[in-house]
């Protein structure tokens, strides 16, 4: 017999008689609603195996068997078994579900924020603390998220569900449908079998707590003595930056080696912080030369810098113009001075002041300009999306006001090229 909720609720209980039970016969009510789902992730780890993190939409189910009706005419009262349900349904949503009785995995708190798991192997999971839930099970499998189900249902209405002469429960849950686990309590026997589950014994593998109890709805362990957090900040920074993608996101296998390639990349693009004087990089390359007097262009020099305001790269082509006092600089200086200067957090108006400036130190000319060209994806890519390039140019020296000198400079680094050469 399936039953189903009336909609206004059940029957007055005391104008009715007990019925007599019926031998041979069984109810059974099947609780399977929409809202009884829940979104998280998790992972199957046990000796020699370990399945990449990923997430499930689950869906749970709930029926409960009983050989009579009770004088109400319902094996049980619905309301109470769904709200206990979506109550759990609601503490696993949105979660990373651990198992606290595993073996081979062990947990502890990097911070107030991190949650570090490592598996056999030494891979290691970093999470976010407030996204984990440990749970009294072995594996995260379906059936055992069915088996803790039940329990907690038993837990909380066990005592009610054996007044009304239940004999059974079942929790099934689905991780995708057609792929279902269950698992079946006899209610007579529920007591003692949460006595025996429901305090974890600690494994060798599990950081020592005192007062652990895993049935909470969130336990954190602490850090041992020695902290275990990356030595390299960078690559820990990124790490909490890809978990706000959220958990089936972050989680995925092919991101493992991301945060150290991408604090690589990072301080590749910052490599120009660590000159101490970014004057160095010409070495002894600045020479005396007679008669150096005449306009020098240096044209279509590639660069790429990192914009400080969202940290997205910005790249184009540097010209630069100079009248030289008898002095100048070998030609290959000019793209490893303009590289110690672009390979820090930059914006472009600055960067083309810097090499300007650092030039006219170098050379003494009568004066320096440089142009800059750059396509900035902090505009491209976000914001208004708006591809463009922008021109910017610095002029330097003591002679930059003069008429003729500042348009040949001003041609020298000019789109087309084409200089015009002064008297």
């Amino acid at each position: 017999f399936w039953l189903k909720p009336l909609a206004r609720g059940a029957p007055h209980r005391a104008a009715m008689a007990e019925p007599e039970p019926s031998k041979g016969k069984r109810w059974v009510i099947a609780l399977e609603l929409e809202g009884l789902k829940f979104s998280a992730a998790h992972f199957v780890a046990f000796h020699g195996f370990r399945e990449p993190m990923h997430g499930h939409n689950y869906t749970v189910g709930a029926r409960i068997g009983a050989r009579q009706l009770q004088p109400d005419g319902y094996v049980v009262d619905f309301g109470d078994v769904k709200k206990v349900l979506r109550q759990i349904c609601k503490r696993l949503n949105q979660r990373t579900l651990l198992p606290a009785r595993s073996d081979v995995l062990t947990l502890q708190q990097l911070n107030d924020l991190q949650l570090e798991v490592q598996c056999q192997g030494g891979v290691k999971f970093v999470l976010p603390a407030a996204d984990c839930l440990l749970l009294p099970i072995v594996h995260s499998t379906a059936e055992e998220l069915a088996e803790y189900i039940a329990l907690e249902v038993v837990q909380q209405l066990g005592h009610q569900l054996r007044s009304r002469l239940c004999q059974w429960l079942e929790v099934s849950v689905s991780e995708r449908p057609g792929q279902t686990g269950c698992f079946t309590i006899p209610l007579a026997e529920a007591a003692s079998f949460i006595h025996v589950r429901g305090s974890p014994t600690p494994r060798p593998c599990m950081v020592p707590v005192s007062g652990f109890d895993p049935m909470d709805q969130v336990q954190l362990i602490p850090s041992p003595p020695v902290s275990q957090v990356s030595s390299d900040p960078a690559e820990d920074a990124y790490r909490l930056l890809l978990s706000t993608l959220g958990i089936a996101e972050s989680s995925r296998h092919e991101l493992d080696k991301t945060p150290a390639r991408a604090a690589k990349a990072f301080r590749e693009m910052t490599a120009g912080l660590r000159v101490e004087d970014p004057l160095s990089v010409v070495g002894d390359a600045v020479f005396e030369v007679d008669g150096a007097y005449d306009l020098v262009a240096v044209r279509d020099i590639p660069f790429h810098s990192l914009c400080e305001h969202h940290l997205l790269p910005f790249a184009g082509t540097a010209h630069i113009a100079y009248f030289p006092n008898g002095r100048v600089l070998g030609l290959s200086k000019f793209a490893r001075l303009l590289e110690v200067f672009a390979r820090r957090l930059q914006l472009q108006e600055r960067l083309g002041h810097q090499l300007a400036e650092a030039l006219n130190q170098l050379l003494s000319p009568k004066a320096v300009a440089v142009s800059l060209e750059a396509y900035h994806t902090c505009m491209s890519h976000r914001g208004a999306s708006v591809p463009s390039t922008t021109r910017t140019i610095a002029l330097r020296g003591v002679h930059k006001d003069d008429p003729s000198i500042r348009d040949q400079l001003l041609s020298g680094v000019s789109r087309s090229g084409h200089l015009a050469l002064g008297p």
